[in-house]
């Protein structure tokens, strides 16, 4: 079983270790943290994408690629990760174990070498970045928008957030906007990663069976002129819901129409009810076993999909579902059933059950994927708690019925959002 170590490596930066001998690879991501704003949110998600595409040392993606390919095909990417309202710049390389491959010879040490380059010196003419990968990259992430935009399921579950949180961070994109990206100059992305490189702060995951010294001793050298401001992560606040239940029509040229509902849990990950919050949603409709599954789409036909999910970060849940246009009030009716019948305990043994089952496997499955086991203890952190994946599937198997009762009462609907076409009402 894996067990988190941690490691203070400077002022604003620190290492966080999950020895494991599951894997033949070993891994590291280097997390720059940014709390989530308007007016940086698209330089964040724009600098990652200018700078997956080369550094000084490796100009292009083929002279990367190339690299990869003589480290055992070793990968490398970096990406925007939206937890709560921290949005994180994460740089992340994964290559074989040395103890796999023949003798004398290494992979992830070349890897690691990789990740730096790409961090500390990146491709930059003067005080610039390369104009043309920032013009490119800005027309790409601005297609990502339209794609979020075209995919209207999640958008209409996004939407709803968005308007849910318009007075608060967690109502910003991760991907920004386009006005926004409009602005933005290979000059002042330059100035923007320099910003980054200066404040922080900083949390590095290693994952695998390491020399875990030797590194250590790695990234205090390859950081030792690096001098961060800041040491606190972004905090989400919990949502404070609106006193009133608001309604939200808008329109689109679609056929099938988004019913989506937003509610209020009061619970945040480190409330002893967050596990059996997890059970709730598990019930109501994470699953083919799940209430809003088997009766809103299955039994009555009302849906085409209906599921729900949790925003842990900020105490939020969204239940979402694809409908004909003439069926919204009989499917919003059917989706207030079944919260009421799980608050007044109409809970079968097999919708117990089936998500225990669920709940527990999914998280043996983090487990299982050196990227998600990683992913996974960066929200422990994030979220101020400390779970091992065991002790966790602990606290679940703990959950009761009536514990899910419990909670079902805190739960408080907030918004309904209905995405129709010209012909909806």
């Amino acid at each position: 079983m894996e067990n988190l170590k941690s490691y203070d490596i400077k002022h604003g930066i620190r290492l966080f270790y999950i020895p494991t001998k599951k894997f033949k690879t070993a891994a590291m991501s280097i997390n720059f943290h940014r709390a989530l704003k308007k007016e940086e949110a698209s330089f964040n998600a724009l600098l990652a994408d200018v700078m997956r595409r080369g550094c000084a040392k490796y100009p292009d993606q083929a002279s990367v690629m190339k690299l990869r390919q003589e480290l055992y095909g070793a990968y490398f990417d970096v990406d925007v990760r939206r937890k709560g309202e921290d949005q994180i710049l994460s740089f992340s390389i994964s290559a074989v174990n040395e103890r796999f491959l023949p003798e004398g010879e290494t992979a992830f040490t070349g890897a690691l070498d990789l990740l730096f380059e790409m961090i500390l010196n990146p491709l930059v003419t003067g005080e610039a970045f390369k104009s043309e990968y920032v013009e490119q990259e800005k027309i790409n992430l601005k297609n990502d928008i339209d794609a979020v935009i075209n995919d209207k399921r999640s958008y209409a579950t996004w939407r709803l957030i968005e308007l849910m949180c318009k007075d608060e961070p967690y109502g910003v994109h991760e991907l920004g906007d386009k006005e926004s990206i409009d602005k933005i100059t290979a000059e002042s992305l330059y100035s923007h990663y320099n910003k980054i490189m200066s404040e922080g702060p900083v949390d590095v995951f290693v994952t695998g069976d390491v020399d875990i010294e030797n590194i250590i001793n790695v990234v205090k050298d390859k950081f030792s002129n690096i001098a961060l401001t800041k040491t606190e992560l972004p905090k989400a606040e919990i949502h404070k819901p609106a006193e009133t239940e608001t309604e939200i029509v808008e329109t689109f040229d679609v056929t099938q129409a988004k019913l989506c509902v937003g509610y209020s849990t009061g619970i945040m990950p480190t409330d002893p009810d967050y596990p059996a919050l997890m059970v709730y949603n598990g019930i109501l409709g994470s699953g083919a076993h799940s209430k809003l599954f088997n009766n809103v789409r299955e039994k009555l036909s009302l849906a085409y999909y209906a599921a729900s999910r949790l925003d842990r970060y900020k105490g939020m849940m969204v239940v979402s579902s694809g409908i004909e246009i003439a069926n919204k009030h009989k499917a919003l009716d059917e989706i207030n059933v079944q919260l009421e019948d799980i608050k007044n305990g109409n809970i079968s043994d097999y919708e117990y059950d089936a998500t225990m089952k669920s709940i527990i496997n999914a998280l043996r499955a983090l487990g299982d994927d050196i990227g998600y086991l990683e992913d996974y203890y960066l929200g422990q952190a994030l979220s101020g708690t400390s779970l091992s994946l065991e002790d966790h599937i602990k606290l679940i198997e703990k959950v009761t019925i009536d514990d899910v009762v419990r909670v079902a009462k805190r739960i408080k609907p907030e918004m309904v959002y209905f995405l129709t076409g010209k012909e909806g009402k």
